[in-house]
C-alpha cells in the first residue's frame, strides 16, 4: 500500500478535454444528433478524449419555441440519455450534452447531461435564464450544481447565460470545482464572451473552462462560434473561428494550485461581505 507522504506526491491524471462545435439543429430530429454524437466519439476517442461538451440545447436546437420545446422535452434519464450513455460507455468517454428535460410535475427546464460510465446520468438546470426566448420556453432551474467527482476531478456545469455571472462561477469554486463546462447557444453581438468573459472567469476563479458554442443561424438568431478552452490563468488553449470544430486540450489539474499560490482569488474574496456590510 502506497503510504501517506509518497501518494500526496503524485500528480493527479490530466483530462484531455473537448468542446464541439457545429451548426443547430433545424429539424429537432433526436435520433440524428444522438449519430452526430456517435460520429464525434469516433473521432474523440481517436484522439484519447475523456471529456466531450456538446452545445446547449443540442438535441432539438436552441430557438424553437414553447411548442416545440415542450413536445420534444423528455425526462433526464429518458430515451435520448439511454443512447447517449450507450455511446458513453462504448467510447469510454464522459458526455455532456444541453436537452430540454421534462419532470414529473410537467416543468419544462434548460438542461444539461453529464453522462459517464463511471457515474452514469447526472443533470444540471440551466439557473440564469437569457431573454425572451429562455424565459418563455424554461422554467429556471432554483439550485446550483454540486460539482462532480470523475476519476478525482471535479467538474462544475454550467449553460451560456450563468457563466456571464461572476457570482455563480465563484461559487462553483468555491464547491471545488476543478474544471467548469459549458454548453452554449451564444449568438451576436454577444462576441465580447468568448473574448473576454470566459478567460476572465478561469483566471478569477482560477479553473479551467470549456465553452461549447453553435455557430451559422436559425429562425431567431446568428451564433458566432468561438468556442474556447481556457486555463487557470486565462490562457486560451484553444479556440474555433466560425464552422464545425472539434477542440481538444489537456488540463493539467496540479496547474490550479500553482495558479492559486500565486493568485488565490476564490479564498481571498470571502472577505467582501464582511467589508460592505452595515
Amino acid at each position: 500500500m502506497m503510504n501517506q507522504d509518497m501518494s500526496a506526491n503524485v500528480r493527479r491524471r490530466s483530462p484531455r478535454v473537448a468542446a464541439y462545435q457545429c451548426a443547430p439543429s433545424v429539424t429537432c430530429n433526436k435520433q440524428e444528433r444522438v449519430d452526430l454524437i456517435k460520429r464525434v466519439c469516433e473521432k474523440a476517442r481517436a484522439d484519447a478524449v475523456d471529456i466531450l461538451v456538446f452545445p446547449e440545447m443540442f438535441t432539438t436546437g436552441y430557438a424553437i419555441g414553447s411548442e416545440q420545446v415542450r413536445s420534444h422535452a423528455e425526462e433526464s434519464d429518458g430515451e435520448t440519455a439511454e443512447r447517449v450513455f450507450t455511446l458513453a460507455s462504448e467510447y469510454r468517454i464522459t458526455i455532456v450534452y444541453g436537452y430540454p428535460e421534462l419532470d414529473k410535475f410537467g416543468n419544462v427546464y434548460n438542461s444539461a447531461n453529464l453522462i459517464s460510465p463511471a457515474i452514469g446520468i447526472d443533470t444540471y438546470r440551466k439557473y440564469m435564464l437569457f431573454g425572451d426566448v429562455d424565459r418563455t420556453q424554461f422554467v429556471a432551474g432554483r439550485k446550483i450544481h454540486k460539482p462532480i467527482e470523475i476519476n478525482g476531478v471535479k467538474y462544475g456545469l454550467a449553460i451560456c447565460y450563468d457563466i456571464e455571472f461572476p457570482e455563480l462561477t465563484r461559487a462553483l469554486a468555491r464547491a471545488g470545482a476543478e474544471i467548469i463546462l459549458v454548453p452554449t447557444a451564444n449568438m451576436r453581438p454577444y462576441d465580447f464572451v468568448s473574448d473576454i468573459l470566459i478567460p476572465a472567469r478561469a483566471v478569477e476563479n482560477g479553473v479551467f473552462i470549456v465553452y461549447a458554442n453553435y455557430y451559422g443561424d436559425d429562425d431567431s438568431f446568428e451564433y458566432f462560434g468561438k468556442s474556447i478552452i481556457c486555463d487557470p490563468l486565462g490562457n486560451v488553449l484553444s479556440k474555433s473561428g466560425a464552422g464545425e470544430n472539434l477542440l481538444m486540450a489537456d488540463a493539467d489539474i496540479e496547474q490550479i494550485k500553482e495558479t492559486r499560490l500565486m493568485n488565490n482569488y476564490v479564498n481571498d474574496s470571502s472577505v467582501f461581505p464582511e467589508a460592505i456590510a452595515g
